[in-house]
């Protein structure tokens, strides 16, 4: 017997990654009947029973998707273990508070003390996200990084036309030393 239950997934997808182990977890508890089967929509045969589903229930084309046959309920998006295990059991699922935007700093009118109070906010913001960031957000001593040279540029570059002209001709004395 086939399971009711579709996990449909698709190649390249973050969300869908971070919540295979999870599926696959709960599949090793279930008997082959209750397992949840496992569908990837770039497989031709899937991509129909996953187009079926979405014109049944005038849903967008959204990966990953849970979907119960028997009572025609979906869940749209990543969940974690328990809102599956919900899932299974048709209860309502733990409603999950979506990630605050990472703070952000203008690099123009900034100065040095508003970039070590942004560093901080950002350092709490990636303490408080940490569990459920996606693999693909670059680490916060990296996006630090980044900001405080993009800072520092700004903050050093030439912003009068005579400055500009200073440096350009220190760059070309620099060259004509280099040449000879």
């Amino acid at each position: 017997m086939v399971s009711p239950i579709y996990y449909f997934t698709k190649s390249g997808c973050v969300w869908c990654t971070k919540m295979q182990p999870s599926i696959e977890q709960i599949n090793e508890t279930l008997s082959d009947e209750q397992k949840i089967q496992i569908l990837n929509v770039d497989d031709k045969k899937s991509r129909v029973i996953y187009d079926t589903i979405l014109t049944i229930n005038k849903l967008r084309a959204i990966t990953p998707m849970l979907y119960n046959s028997n009572i025609g309920t979906y869940s749209l998006g990543y969940q974690d273990k328990e809102n599956i295990q919900r899932f299974l059991k048709a209860n309502p699922l733990k409603e999950r508070n979506p990630l605050k935007p990472i703070p952000t700093f203008d690099i123009q009118n900034s100065s040095k003390k508003d970039f070590d109070n942004w560093k901080k906010s950002v350092i709490l913001w990636y303490e408080e996200n940490e569990k459920r960031l996606p693999s693909n957000v670059i680490d916060k001593d990296r996006m630090i990084d980044m900001v405080y040279k993009q800072f520092m540029a700004y903050k050093t570059k030439p912003s009068t036309i005579e400055d500009r002209l200073s440096a350009l001709e220190e760059k070309v004395d620099q060259i004509f030393k280099k040449i000879s």
